[in-house]
């Protein structure tokens, strides 16, 4: 599997990215024109070569020439600027996505609604240009897995649009929730929003790097010289063979090894539970379900069941200690089987609406995203059926299509 395995000793940040990306073969002319396609203000592409610490590497940089530098970025008008340009629906799904996430993580710090959040770093028009740029790049270079080091986030303030604040800012923090991260005594924000943004989405994993094949080596330079350290995003470009353990795993890196988490719970409200199961999704959990039990002493009770990636285990154990009133739970590792999957856009008399799809013995199933079919409704002002039924006869149409 053609993997990439991202050090971020250095922190990362979306330039950072591009550039390490570049080193590795990523065409800059490829990439260029792909960015184009954007309904974006003016702007130049800057690729050059530099030194940080003594490593040589790729520098990638932006210059943006905006008409209004006062003006905000919002969802709707991100979407707008992305969606039916002829990118790749792959890279289109993806960056609609990620938007989407950092427009959630900014509403729930300023008490908005995503739709409704004003974004400034994430959403100038360097920021879209690396936040697809990467996308676009992953695609090119053919690479199926992503795995990165523990996060370097730095210390110290850094001024933003509203002052002076901590790093990590806010929304870095909430977008590393459930990525190993670290702080060093050396002032300076060296993971952007950007930067936590391209790691929650694409990356599968983090710790030492798996056992692999090395291909290629690509150093992506940060705008700062520290001649303590180098100041580069270092990514290594191979392949990952079945039944590879990285330094200090226990489980196989490439299959897909997942932790089955249980507990018994015979006293705690309904209420109670439904919180909990919000609280275990968002610290990380794949999967919370609840299954009905005939306990001692004739007590109906509740059987919590949680599944998760390993190094989301203890943190999701812990949630479950704080937010329910079980005090054992028993753990298993276990393997499934995923089909491979991919994202869609499918044709309505509403619009477009995301959907995703899998394949199983040259079969592909296509099913439409349930939320996006919500907003659809929201918006038009009609019954969620009407528009679940469209999405559904476009499914189906498309998925005909792919087997003929």
């Amino acid at each position: 599997m053609k993997t990439l395995y991202l050090d971020c000793s250095a922190g990362i940040s979306g330039d950072m990215m591009i550039a390490a990306l570049v080193d590795l073969g990523l065409d800059q002319v490829l990439l260029e024109r792909e960015l184009r396609r954007l309904a974006l203000d003016d702007f130049e592409l800057v690729f050059s070569r530099g030194i940080r610490a003594g490593v040589t590497g790729a520098r990638f940089e932006v210059i943006a020439h905006p008409t209004d530098t006062h003006k905000h970025a919002h969802l709707p008008g991100i979407l707008k600027k992305i969606r039916g340009k002829g990118l790749s629906l792959d890279v289109e799904e993806r960056t609609a996505r990620m938007f989407g996430r950092i427009c959630e993580v900014e509403g729930g710090i300023h008490g908005l609604p995503p739709e409704k959040v004003g974004l400034h770093e994430v959403g100038a028009l360097d920021s879209i240009i690396d936040i697809v740029g990467v996308a676009i790049g992953l695609e090119a270079l053919g690479i199926e897995r992503v795995i990165a080091s523990a996060v370097h986030v730095g210390s110290g303030r850094v001024n933003a649009a509203h002052g002076s604040i901590p790093v990590p800012a806010p929304a870095t923090a909430e977008l590393l929730k459930g990525i190993p991260t670290y702080q060093l005594a050396i002032e300076g924000e060296f993971c952007t929003p950007t930067g936590a943004l391209i790691l929650a989405e694409y990356a599968e994993r983090f710790g030492p790097q798996p056992v692999m094949v090395v291909e290629r080596i690509g150093y992506g330079l940060g705008g700062r010289d520290h001649p303590a350290f180098p100041n580069v995003l270092r990514a290594f470009l191979g392949t990952v063979e079945p039944g590879s353990v990285p330094a200090g795993s226990t489980h196989d890196a490439s299959s897909p090894s997942v932790v089955s988490i249980e507990a018994n719970i015979d006293d705690c409200p309904a209420e109670t539970l439904g919180f909990a199961m919000e609280r275990l999704l968002t610290a990380g959990a794949l999967d919370v379900s609840f299954q009905p039990l005939q306990m001692k002493k004739n007590r109906p009770g509740t059987l919590l069941r949680v599944l998760c990636r390993h190094e989301h285990r203890d943190d999701l154990i812990g949630v479950i200690f704080a937010e329910t009133s079980t005090i054992g739970v028993r753990f298993a590792d276990m393997t499934r089987v995923e089909l491979p999957r991919g994202s869609a856009v499918l044709d309505t008399s509403y619009g477009p609406v995301a959907a995703k799809s899998s394949t199983w013995n040259g079969r592909t199933t296509v099913a439409p995203e349930f939320e996006a079919c919500a907003a659809i409704a929201r918006e038009h002002g009609v019954p969620l059926a009407s528009v679940m039924d469209a999405a559904r006869a476009a499914a189906i149409a498309m998925a005909s299509a792919g087997a003929r």
